[in-house]
């Protein structure tokens, strides 16, 4: 079942299709649906029927508040959001790693005309072992949502977890389960057999019969299982017809076009070219805005290093 089948569902000419149907919908917070919910409720006749979609349409309206959709629930379950976070974090050691190598480069350009390339070399050193810490934190402040690496802007380590395929939706018999569900006396039993439809049987078929319980159910622990298994079958069930679309990875490349991080300004440096002996050194060209600050910082700091050493 996909959301296209609990919009067809809304609209059957069959009152209790439409009545299991809000109650999936209200089960699974299918935000998507909200609409078709409020379409529905206007030319609802049967009194059950409306009930049910309007209680329905309180729960998915304040799930639709909370910002919740049905996809960001298969990206977290199934481990998609941790594949974004790998690359943004690759891309933001990227752009660190080059903001340092920026900077090394401006501070070349400042020492290499007043000492010659090898002696600004050895500048270079002292200033950024003398002046880390202060480079460091400047480059956070300049980066939105950098932090403050403790040495060499090394990347961090990568997410251990992987991403989990879907798996193709059942047929399964869930005849006895479904029993279980809504006749045993036992709502440990009940339980266990909610946990069971959604981990053992993955059947869409199921849908109903779980929103039915999480609905009328007097036990807690019962609804709240049976809520659960809905939302994983429903969630596998999108995410391997997206999966055989190709939507998903058209998903995760937008988000993760949407994830990365600004392109520092691109800016042209002359190349630097050996000083001959009688050649008098021009005056270094001006740093570009975006790093006239980092070669203060890095310049201030060679400068105090010096006068202690006096």
């Amino acid at each position: 079942m996909n959301l296209q089948g609990l919009l067809n569902g809304l609209t059957s000419p069959d009152a209790h299709t439409r009545l299991q149907t809000a109650r999936v919908i209200g089960m699974l917070d299918e935000t998507a649906a909200l609409e078709a919910l409020a379409a529905q409720y206007q030319v609802e006749t049967v009194s059950e029927v409306k009930a049910s979609l309007a209680w329905a349409g309180r729960r998915v309206q304040e799930a639709w508040k909370t910002g919740y959709t049905t996809l960001d629930a298969i990206f977290k379950h199934f481990h998609l959001d941790y594949e974004l976070q790998a690359e943004q974090d690759k891309n933001e050691a990227e752009l660190l790693k080059k903001m340092q190598h920026d900077a090394e480069m401006q501070l070349l350009r400042e020492r290499g005309g007043k000492s010659g390339n090898m002696a600004a070399g050895m500048l270079i050193g002292g200033a950024l072992l003398g002046a880390q810490g202060m480079v460091m934190g400047a480059m956070a402040g300049l980066t939105p949502g950098a932090e403050v690496l403790s040495s060499g802007l090394e990347e961090r380590p990568q997410i251990g977890q992987k991403r989990i395929p879907p798996t193709r939706p059942a047929d399964t018999d869930i005849r006895m389960m479904v029993r279980r569900l809504q006749d045993d006396p036992n709502p440990d039993k009940r339980r266990k057999a909610a946990i069971d439809l959604g981990s053992i049987s993955n059947n869409p078929a199921a849908l109903p019969f779980l929103a039915q319980t999480f609905v009328a159910d007097a036990d807690t622990a019962v609804r709240e299982a049976a809520q659960r298994a809905g939302k994983l079958i429903y969630w596998n069930a999108i995410y391997w017809e997206m999966e055989q679309s190709g939507a998903i990875a058209q998903e995760l490349q937008r988000r993760k076009t949407a994830a990365a991080p600004p392109q520092p300004p691109k800016t042209s440096h002359p190349a630097i070219r050996r000083i001959q002996p009688q050649e008098t050194p021009a005056a270094p060209p001006a740093p570009p805005p975006s790093q006239i600050s980092l070669a203060d910082i890095l310049r201030k700091a060679e400068e105090k290093r010096q006068q202690r050493k006096k």
